[in-house]
């Protein structure tokens, strides 16, 4: 069951903005009446020096300023004290406006990029991510991973009990492959229930641990949680990027590794755990 949220509390990324820079802009405020208690002190020693007939007598302070006079000055400390503090709300509010004219901006450019459904990224920013990382990797001289995933008997699963059913199913696994890779790691929803996952500077043996966290999971998750009749498994395919091929090369290798893995799977009657060699 998905946790319940709490009212009382912020929710979403700009709520607890806003708390924030709430908190902060009351710190502020508690520096500025500090501020200007010391103003006052200041003001006060600095008219003892220049007018120390009318605060001290044998050594002893004696406060002698006509009622009018006090007035001026507690009023102008106020004035100036108020100044201050308004122009410090106003910049908190052009701040906070701003913050929330980048977190807009920032959100909607992230959700053109995410797959609604699995909150993965999408196809449309596949070409982009990868090229990226391609560069990277053949500038660094270091190896780029990449692994196509495709669900095993989710067709039937979906014909039987629905488009609900199967959007469950792949919200699911999606959640399931994010546990199974590093934050710097990507996975792409490549088409219905096919995820690619790109991983910078990993090597075989590292993309083969991933590998086998991906059909652990799957196996566990259906073992516990399956549909009807229908086991659900996966079929992975590895390969690694060779220097000087394309990203489309490069997803198009991973495809194929991934399809033989699913006709071998289907020739020997299930899942297995291996791979096609990557290249």
């Amino acid at each position: 069951m998905p946790n319940e949220i709490n009212p009382a509390e912020p929710v979403g990324p700009q709520a607890r903005l806003e708390a924030e820079l709430f908190r902060l802009e009351s710190h502020r405020r508690e520096i500025w009446i500090l501020i200007a208690f010391l103003i006052g002190v200041l003001v006060l020693g600095g008219l003892s020096l220049l007018f120390p007939q009318s605060f001290w007598h044998l050594n002893v302070l004696e406060i002698k300023i006509s009622p009018q006079l006090f007035f001026l000055l507690m009023m102008g400390l106020v004035i100036v004290v108020f100044i201050m503090l308004k122009r410090e709300v106003t910049i908190q509010k052009l701040r906070l406006q701003n913050l929330r004219q980048t977190l807009a901006a920032q959100s909607e450019s992230s959700a053109s990029m995410l797959d609604p459904l699995t909150g993965v990224f999408n196809r449309k920013v596949l070409r982009e991510l990868l090229q990226s990382e391609i560069a990277r990797a053949e500038r660094s001289d270091r190896p780029l991973g990449l692994i196509m995933c495709d669900l095993n008997n989710f067709k039937q699963l979906n014909d039987r009990y629905g488009h609900l059913m199967g959007d469950y199913v792949l919200a699911q696994f999606a959640g399931a492959l994010k546990t199974c890779v590093r934050g710097s790691d990507y996975i792409v929803r490549y088409g219905g229930d096919e995820f690619l996952l790109i991983l910078p500077e990993t090597d075989e043996k590292g993309a083969e641990i991933v590998r086998n966290r991906i059909t652990t999971k799957v196996e566990e998750w259906d073992r516990h949680h399956r549909v009807g009749d229908f086991p659900i498994t996966v079929s992975v395919g590895g390969y690694h990027h060779v220097v000087g091929q394309s990203a489309e090369q490069d997803v198009a290798e991973a495809d194929a590794r991934m399809y033989a893995e699913k006709q071998r799977q289907h020739a020997q009657g299930g899942p297995t755990n291996g791979t096609a060699p990557a290249g």
